[in-house]
């Protein structure tokens, strides 16, 4: 197994998921990779992911998998990097015995939000409270939905707020929180919004993805 850690970014986060996934395929065809194919009427490339992004929102921390029987992670990257486009490229490649099967494992990710006008002190109240409501759209109806569990940090860089949330089976949309703290007069839109690392969880600690694969 082979696992990628690439980027989202620019044109490539309007991308969606399903069609990042195709691009990420044809990479692996273009470089030879070898990746196989699952057994039955209709093969497919045995390729998984994390989370899926809402569109727009950028990522310099996406993993990619393929079940690929190459082991030179070194060339494996060099060759990925000459293979996908610019918005998608990787920074990071390791060979593991397994699949890591980061889709259940990730817990949490880790955001950063380029703010308009800045961050006001009181957004970070949200911490304070035993609950937080937002709205949220669920099967095509607007509900207001209760998400303070899955808001683990919120911290502030001059006009940059970083953001640790709930990813993967319990996931909370970041482009549908981030657009609730309007009304604490936090301006953004979903472009502005970038996923900087995705985390498992260890000893009830987060630990980087990359850290459990390295």
């Amino acid at each position: 197994m082979i696992v990628f850690r690439h980027r989202k970014t620019d044109e490539a986060s309007f991308l969606s998921h399903i069609d990042a996934m195709r691009v990420l395929q044809r990479t692996m065809r273009r470089m030879k990779a070898g990746v196989r194919y699952s057994e039955g009427f209709v093969p497919h490339m045995l390729t998984y992911s994390t989370t899926p992004l809402p569109l727009g929102v950028q990522s310099v921390a996406e993993y990619f998998v393929a079940d690929s029987p190459m082991t030179d992670a070194d060339a494996l990257l060099e060759s990925f990097n000459e293979c996908a486009p610019d918005g998608m490229r990787a920074d990071f490649c390791a060979v593991v015995a397994k699949n890591p099967n980061l889709a259940a494992n990730v817990v949490a990710s880790l955001y950063e939000v380029g703010t308009r006008d800045g961050v006001p002190d009181d957004v970070f109240g949200i911490l304070d409270e035993k609950e937080y409501f937002m709205k949220q759209l669920k099967k095509g109806q607007e509900l207001d939905v209760e998400v303070r569990g899955k808001i683990y940090s919120m911290e502030k860089e001059g006009n940059t707020l970083r953001l640790t949330l709930a990813t993967g089976n319990d996931n909370l949309r970041v482009d549908s929180f981030v657009a609730s703290l309007s009304r604490y007069g936090v301006r953004v839109t979903a472009n502005d919004i970038t996923r900087v690392e995705q985390f498992v969880s260890i000893g009830g600690s987060f630990v980087a993805a990359k850290e459990i694969l390295a």
